[in-house]
């Protein structure tokens, strides 16, 4: 069952924040498939590596 948190302001900001970073992330890798034949393998694997590793840090800061 999910527990519903009142957000702090701080808080807030800081979840704003970290899902415009992974989204903005998310959009640089769309645009490199979308706008080229070719995309590097190497710079779509590390940057989705990357934004899988910084969303389960985040569940765990949100589950504390």
């Amino acid at each position: 069952m999910f527990e519903v948190k009142k957000l702090s302001r701080l808080y807030q900001d800081y979840l704003a924040s970290f899902l415009r970073s992974q989204l903005t992330t998310l959009q640089n890798v769309l645009s490199s498939v979308e706008n080229s034949e070719r995309y590097d393998d190497v710079y779509l694997e590390e940057s989705m590596r990357r934004i899988e590793h910084n969303i389960h840090r985040f569940r765990k800061v949100c589950s504390n």
